[in-house]
């Protein structure tokens, strides 16, 4: 099966040898078809690749045994074996086909300690989304590439039509359990699907999220033109992507210790002692806050909109391991007046608007409302609710937030340990987990819009490492 792109960091001059192999699960199942979720079956299918639509999972490993970890592989895919078959479209075939498994061999002295986005492109065996959701391509691989010192990288692609980022990770971490020789965790490993709301259900539900009936004119014909777009452009975007030239393939990116998230926390709650405000809104204010008055100009209105990328599973009554492609909901608030406003000011703003829109109850709504606008053909009026529109803001956040996962451990014999650093290509601006704290990859299309160049998005970086609040006086920021 021939690969969409497939290297080794430093290019083929570094590349001593490479091996590939189809991984199948350890027990074979029983052949039959899972039907994939309207939404599932209706983004990131056609996508180009730099719109996350096959996304990369990057990991450092201390050391790596290429054998230990394609037989644990094998017991992973036996539980998620959706990921051995093959996209049908509208459903997954449970064929047990296998995942390739790519060993590369450099003659670089070790991996890098931090691995970077544009090292992806010689990291990761990405497939083209349009091939994947046909069942001509696999819709996960793997590639492990080994260093002179036994380090390795270790990336995981997949669909995201089958797996979104909680999926992924639920993946890996099942992965490393069995690595580890233990049993994994029960759960449903198979999306089950419910029916879709009919479309008098799905109007009742738009009239109670937005309190207007929804205006779906035209939606078809823009549908329409989409779809020709995206079959014509997403090859060409494909491409410019694979060849490292769509300008901004490395977010700006900013590391907080958990002494920093601690006094951001204490900082931006008004009681000062931290137990307000959520550590992940209180981040949030720090990083609207900070860029904005990096960035904006005396004058500016100041218009912010905070997005959170959340995960409906528990408000759909599903078990957090489960294999779940759309397992997105876009929750967004906005105010304005951000420069006349202190930390406080904004983590409260937020706080505020995240209790009332992100219970369980609106979430779960949310979700199933997506579920029937893409059912119905009118996920486009949804889009245009729910995203944010940049040019409307002087500063908007979009944030996927995955710091609460573990770095995995395969166990020392496979990895030597837990792996030590990750990067994703996916996004906007994601939070990831680090060594004693977190890794925070900057969006530049949002919350850095008003950056006109990379040296205005490093100064954003640096006010942010400047800015930061220290334990000894964030007491006192927050009681007065």
């Amino acid at each position: 099966m021939e690969a969409c792109w497939c290297g080794a960091l430093g290019g083929k001059s570094d590349v001593l040898s490479t091996t590939s192999e189809v991984v199948v699960p350890s027990s074979a199942g029983e052949r039959s078809q899972v039907p994939l979720s309207e939404m599932e079956s209706g983004m990131f299918s056609a996508g180009p690749l730099a719109c996350a639509s096959f996304p990369a999972i990057a990991l450092r490993l201390r050391s790596c045994d290429p054998g230990l970890l394609k037989s644990s592989l094998a017991t992973a895919l036996a539980r998620h074996r959706v990921l051995a078959g093959r996209i049908k479209k509208t459903f997954v075939e449970l064929s047990d086909e296998g995942v390739p498994f790519t060993v590369v061999e450099s003659s670089k002295s070790s991996a890098p300690k931090q691995i970077r986005e544009p090292d992806l492109l010689q990291l990761a065996d990405f497939r083209r989304a349009p091939r994947v959701s046909s069942g001509s391509q696999p819709p996960c691989t793997v590639l492990l590439t080994r260093y002179r010192d036994g380090s390795g990288v270790l990336t995981f692609c997949r669909s995201h039509v089958l797996m979104d980022g909680t999926s992924a990770w639920a993946f890996i971490g099942d992965w490393a359990r069995a690595a580890r020789g233990e049993p994994l965790v029960a759960g449903r490993a198979v999306d089950i699907v419910g029916e879709a709301p009919d479309r008098a259900e799905v109007d009742a539900m738009w009239m109670e999220e937005f309190g207007e009936p929804m205006a779906d004119w035209g939606v078809t014909l823009k549908k329409a033109a989409l779809k020709g777009v995206l079959h014509t452009v997403a090859p060409v975007a494909d491409l410019l992507f694979l060849s490292g030239t769509t300008g901004d393939l490395e977010r700006p990116r900013a590391f907080f210790s958990d002494d920093d998230l601690a006094a951001i926390k204490v900082a931006a709650t008004p009681s000062g002692d931290g137990s307000w405000v959520s550590t992940q809104e209180a981040l949030s204010a720090y990083l609207v806050l900070t860029a904005g008055k990096t960035l904006l100009k005396a004058d500016s209105r100041g218009r912010v909109t905070v997005a959170y990328i959340l995960d409906p599973r528990k408000a759909l009554g599903r078990s957090s391991n489960e294999t779940f492609g759309a397992g997105l909901v876009i929750m967004r608030m906005a105010f304005d007046g951000l420069l006349q406003m202190s930390l406080q000011d904004v983590a409260g703003k937020i706080h505020d608007a995240a209790q009332s829109e992100m219970s369980l109850k609106k979430v779960g709504r949310r979700w199933r409302l997506s579920e029937g606008c893409f059912k119905h053909g009118v996920e486009f009026c949804l889009l245009s609710k729910t995203m944010p529109r940049k040019w409307e803001n002087d500063v908007t956040l979009v944030l996927n937030n995955q710091s609460k996962r573990e770095l995995p451990d395969f166990g020392e014999a496979a990895s030597g340990g837990r792996a030590e650093a990750v990067v994703t290509n996916a996004g906007p601006t994601i939070v990831l987990p680090a060594k004693g704290g977190v890794d925070v990859l900057l969006d530049p299309t949002t919350l850095l819009r008003a950056a006109r160049s990379a040296r205005d998005r490093a100064r954003v970086v640096d006010a942010l490492r400047a800015n930061m609040p220290r334990p000894t006086r964030a007491a006192e920021q927050g009681g007065a």
